[in-house]
């Protein structure tokens, strides 16, 4: 089929001006969405009680009895636990009730407890910032998030239709070219070469909360009741509270043992229980949900739960997964990306850089472009102040909140905050600091941002080694592999960020009109695992 010039000119305007719009957006979901892939490494550098050895097969119950016990069933308190795993090699057990919540962290071999980092960690930052821009006001942040990723497969697709030579693209990079050739050859070039990876993202990334943005089309079959939608599809239900005293579980790890068993059976091949909820303690209507929601060994997530009864010890559900429900499975276990695969894991992280790179050079293209068809130099300079906080200040932020991390204490309070959210006060002050720096340096900001990159990584790596004493030849001599990625991942990007500013700071010296037409020869940093 023959596709009409005007066909093409229409989806070159929706792309280019759907991308303009939401490119800030789409650059900030991306980059947190690429280090969110290794978010349980970072925690690791970040948190150095987590750096112990993984002891995988210690026993739960001289952690969880004693709690388990002290529990006031009046109090109608809801324990969750969540095993050891090699990625993150504590046992943790939190309890709600009462109207508190308790959270405990305990070394799985001795079962003695661990004092945390008092830090959200890539997991309680990094994480939540790539789905909801930690805005909860309305869950507004859920919402632009969702917009974006709509907004990312109409411009994947937008894309496709606009190159007439997309096999031929792939193959083409030519740097020597003019800059604006060059830079739209790199957009080419990680559009197309992460081409599945950006329709699985977004796509399943709207998939995973489509209960937020479709909710009376989610529930229309159980008459809006969405506990009983949530129970349908994963098996995670709340036991009615009789208010009557019962017996408390006799073992955790004989419970474990039999949910694993039948796993182990109907799949057959070995199954591990990753974690745990008893409902209601001393309540004689007490159960305990075991659960297989990440399978080590398969993509597909939520694959089972049993709940047992704490008064019987016998199965009360046992939830499996229908057929229909595996593609919806597969695609949100694909974007967890919680399975045993450093392979795939690897191709995710590069994925995701390559849509960043994406991104920014669509921005740089299309900042060229208007330069050259006489764009007024207020604009320029406003669009170029966007264009540089979105991006290389997006990146310095992130370092910030590393440096930050490893220079507080847990004692470290200030403004009335503790030393957690001046973690996250260090990110944002850098990040706005960007779009004020590059609004008043204009086209040197590059150069300048570039080298806070370099000089911010740096600093990360040395503090690392300055508060724990864990250098990169120490990390990898000792089998820290999460940890000497994250050093290994920061001195890359200082060594990629300097010779960045470094080109910058030559191109300058020999063009007192130094423009945006040089940025796409200049390699850009790269994340932090």
């Amino acid at each position: 089929m023959q596709i009409s010039r005007e066909f093409r000119a229409s989806m070159n305007w929706l792309h280019t001006w759907l991308g303009i719009a939401l490119s800030g957006v789409l650059f900030a979901i991306f980059w947190m969405g690429t280090l969110t892939v290794f978010h349980m490494e970072i925690n690791r550098w970040m948190m150095p009680e987590l750096r112990g050895g993984v002891t995988l097969d210690a026993p739960i119950d001289p952690i969880v009895m004693p709690i388990i016990e002290a529990t006031d069933p009046e109090t109608q308190t809801s324990i969750f636990i969540r095993r050891a795993s090699e990625r993150e090699p504590l046992v943790r057990v939190i309890s709600f009730g009462g109207g508190e919540r308790q959270d405990l962290w305990f070394e799985p071999e001795t079962g003695a407890p661990v004092e945390r980092t008092q830090s959200l960690g890539a997991s309680g930052f990094f994480y939540p910032f790539h789905y909801s821009l930690h805005i909860g006001w309305l869950g507004l942040g859920y919402w632009i998030v969702g917009l974006a990723a709509m907004a990312m497969l109409v411009l994947t697709i937008s894309g496709i239709f606009i190159h007439r030579k997309i096999f031929q693209d792939f193959f083409t990079f030519r740097p020597q070219k003019k800059a604006r050739r060059s830079t739209l050859d790199l957009h080419n070039l990680t559009a197309i070469v992460a081409l599945p990876f950006h329709i699985l993202f977004p796509l399943s990334g709207v998939l995973i909360f489509a209960l937020i943005y479709f909710p009376n089309a989610m529930t229309q079959a159980h008459d809006g009741d969405r506990r009983a939608l949530i129970e349908e599809n994963n098996g995670f239900y709340i036991p009615d509270y009789l208010g009557e005293p019962g017996p408390l579980p006799s073992s955790m790890d004989a419970i474990v043992a039999r949910a694993e068993a039948i796993w182990t059976e109907r799949d057959e091949q070995p199954a591990r229980a990753d974690g745990l909820r008893i409902a209601h303690v001393g309540d004689a209507g007490s159960e305990i949900m075991v659960q297989h929601v990440f399978p080590e060994r398969k993509v597909a997530m939520s694959q089972g739960a049993i709940s047992f009864s704490a008064k019987t010890d016998e199965i009360v559900r046992d939830f499996q997964p229908r057929p229909v429900q595996n593609v919806s499975a597969w695609m949100e276990g694909a974007h967890f990306i919680r399975f045993d695969s450093w392979a795939v894991r690897w191709l995710f992280f590069f994925g995701g850089l390559a849509g960043t790179m994406m991104i920014a050079t669509g921005l740089l293209f299309w900042m060229r472009a208007r330069m050259r068809k006489g764009m007024e130099p207020a604009s320029v300079r406003v669009v170029r102040a966007l264009t540089i906080g979105s991006t290389t200040g997006m990146i310095a932020a992130s370092a910030a909140f590393l440096i930050a991390n490893r220079s507080l204490t847990n004692d470290s309070a200030a403004f009335g905050l503790d030393r957690s959210l001046l973690e996250v006060l260090a990110f944002f002050v850098v990040w706005i600091m960007s779009f004020i720096h590059a609004g008043l340096r204009d086209k040197y900001a590059w150069k300048d941002q570039a080298g806070a990159i370099a000089f911010a990584c740096l600093a990360a790596m040395s503090l690392n080694w300055a508060t724990t004493g864990d250098n990169l030849f120490v990390s990898l001599s000792s089998g820290q592999w999460a940890v000497a990625g994250v050093d290994l991942a920061l001195l890359a990007s200082f060594l990629i960020a300097a010779k960045s500013a470094l080109h910058l700071a030559r191109v300058q010296a020999r063009d007192p009109e130094f423009s945006a037409k040089t940025l796409s020869r200049a390699p850009k940093p790269v994340a932090a695992e």
